[in-house]
């Protein structure tokens, strides 16, 4: 099995496992569930089938999550708080175990009746694909928003400091540069005997 392939699937005589990275456990669950349900799966075979017969297990230290732990991640939502600090540790993509540096899961995924997962298993990776496309496009368009934004504050900050440069200038010189020409003071010559000093 490929480790640069997180799709990668290998057989086994009672479940097929798949290798993903820990990030990718909640897309999986996602396009499985979708694959499923095109699949004519109904919803309360859906929760059978991934709280009985789909769990995750790391390759590294064998902690094992099951597929309703997969359905926690993907299903709430980035600022939301999970209920356990090993689905937190998931949904930022690490393993399960606090200490485990492991960035690799096992799928299984069991044995249930009229479930071809083959089938299934290509359903989701088009699914996946065609998901990675959208996320980088929304990325894309995302980074665009951000970048637009920050070069607003930008601008505004430094609108913010040259008018108030100009105003400094104004209040203490009494005319603002560029726009207007500085005053030039001139001392009459004949003044300048009066003022002596006795």
């Amino acid at each position: 099995m490929d480790i640069d392939n997180p799709r990668q699937s290998m057989s086994q005589s009672s479940s097929d496992i798949l290798q993903v990275r820990v990030e990718t456990l909640a897309s999986l669950y996602s396009s499985l569930a979708a694959a499923l349900s095109e699949a004519g799966f109904t919803g309360s075979e859906l929760n059978e089938i991934f709280s009985k017969n789909v769990r995750g297990e790391c390759v590294q230290c064998g902690i094992q999550i099951s597929g309703d732990d997969m359905g926690h991640i993907a299903l709430i939502g980035e600022e939301k708080d999970l209920p356990d600090s090993k689905l937190d540790r998931l949904r930022r993509g690490y393993c399960a175990r606090n200490g485990c540096d492991s960035f690799y899961y096992h799928v299984h995924l069991g044995d249930y009746r009229n479930l071809d997962w083959v089938r299934i298993k290509e359903g989701a990776d088009n699914r996946g694909v065609a998901a990675q496309v959208e996320a980088s496009r929304a990325a894309g368009v995302a980074s665009r928003v951000v970048r637009r934004r920050l070069l607003l504050r930008v601008g505004a900050g430094v609108a913010v400091v040259v008018i108030l440069l100009l105003w400094r200038h104004w209040y203490y010189y009494g005319y603002v540069p560029l726009l207007q020409k500085p005053h030039k003071y001139t001392i009459d010559p004949s003044s300048a005997g009066h003022g002596t000093p006795r």
